[in-house]
């Protein structure tokens, strides 16, 4: 393959990889790889990011610490209704951050909006000397692409079987989508006919343009199947806060606990999937006990443990802090649970691995990295012919 074919062929995997990422993210809450802007508020300095204007979005977890400076997408409690607002950080206090949009004069909390606190971060906007990296209007490509999507959608919506596909489950449907794109990708080279005779002199030219073309399916399967699974790990996982009241006195309430006492309560996992999931449940800060760690539900069940919150002997209001992670159950359990000791994102890693080799796996003896046809020197000769060259040439 020349150099310039493999340059092309990788643009297109890369600009294949950030609209889908973007649009996962934009339909479940949470930026990936990249996020934009919908308003005005950052359109000042320093930032400059006008309405539609997209940023390289960085994990909070791999970030590192926060503070003054620094652009993030959070999940606002009050701000327009709720929902993700990108905004700077302006300074920090007990309860959380203090945030403003550059172009407002005044901050978020200001406002009706709480400080915000680390839990509610879902991204922080990637920074070179201080300023923000921007991608001018790409949140614009990303919505249109969205409408039609859910033009699309509602078309489909009418296809007998296909109601759920303007549920909102855009995960399932891009996995469903991505089977289907794998399994039609088989059947057309072990039926088809596959690989034609070498092409002629005239053929060349347009021979050339599609020679790559196996690798772009095998690489458009396994997003429509990776990025729905990542997501479907990332997006549930995170830190859940409790404020609790160390009070003088009993309570009904079940937040607020004598000073010096504890309370149980039971905390559920349910499996809303197709694959059976595990996750791990433990104490990201004092005065918080967990009785068992990993918990495991297959399709639509549901695991709990016992949580245990201690009071502590001053009173006043504090604020316990409970941390989930969600692993689709590709490896076992064991496995899973000694690659999260390691690291989160080294467990997630693993279980991709292994979705990608699988599906890699089944592509390649399957159809090959060659280009795939349907017209054949082989299209005269019986179907069970055919299928035994094809086991002779796996074997």
């Amino acid at each position: 393959m020349k150099l310039r074919s493999l340059a092309g062929s990788g643009v297109t995997v890369l600009l294949v990889v950030v609209v889908v990422a973007m649009l996962v993210g934009q339909q479940l809450g949470q930026p990936i790889v990249l996020g934009f802007v919908l308003t005005g508020s950052m359109n000042g300095d320093p930032a400059n990011m006008a309405p539609g204007d997209g940023f390289v979005a960085v994990p909070p977890q791999i970030a590192g610490d926060l503070g003054e400076g620094d652009v993030v997408t959070f999940d606002a409690r009050e701000l327009q209704g709720g929902g993700l607002t990108t905004h700077r950080i302006v300074g920090e206090t007990d309860e959380g951050y203090i945030t403003r949009g550059d172009a407002n004069p005044f901050t978020d909390q200001d406002g009706p909006e709480p400080p915000v606190r680390e839990s509610q971060i879902a991204a922080v906007a990637l920074q070179l000397d201080g300023d923000v990296v921007v991608i001018p209007k790409i949140g614009v490509v990303v919505l249109g692409m969205q409408e039609a999507f859910s033009i699309a959608a509602s078309f489909l919506a009418g296809v007998p079987g296909l109601g759920g596909v303007a549920d909102g489950d855009v995960g399932s449907t891009m996995v469903g989508v991505g089977l289907l794109l794998l399994a039609y990708s088989i059947v057309a080279e072990l039926f088809g006919g596959g690989r034609g005779r070498r092409p002629e002199r005239s053929d060349r030219s347009r021979s050339r343009r599609s020679e790559t073309s196996a690798v772009l399916v095998l690489v458009a399967i396994l997003l429509l199947i990776t990025v729905p699974a990542t997501a479907s790990m990332v997006i549930p996982s995170g830190t859940n806060d409790i404020t609790i009241v160390s009070s003088q006195t009993p309570s009904d309430n079940p937040t607020v606990i004598e000073r010096g006492e504890s309370t149980e309560f039971t905390y559920n996992f349910t499996n809303d999937g197709f694959i059976p999931r595990i996750a791990t449940v433990e104490s990201a800060s004092t005065g918080v006990e967990v009785s068992r760690v990993d918990l495991v539900a297959g399709r639509g069940e549901t695991a709990s443990t016992t949580v245990t919150i201690r009071a502590p002997e001053e009173t006043g209001a504090y604020v316990r802090t409970i941390d989930e992670r969600q692993y689709v159950q590709f490896l076992p359990a064991s496995v899973i649970l000694a690659l999260h000791a390691i690291h989160p994102y080294v467990a997630i890693a693993a279980i991709n691995g292994v979705i990608v080799g699988v599906v890699t796996t089944a592509y390649v003896l399957a159809v090959g990295l060659e280009p795939f046809r349907f017209r054949s020197r082989d299209r005269d000769v019986a179907l069970v012919d055919r299928v035994r060259r094809r086991i002779r040439k796996w074997l």
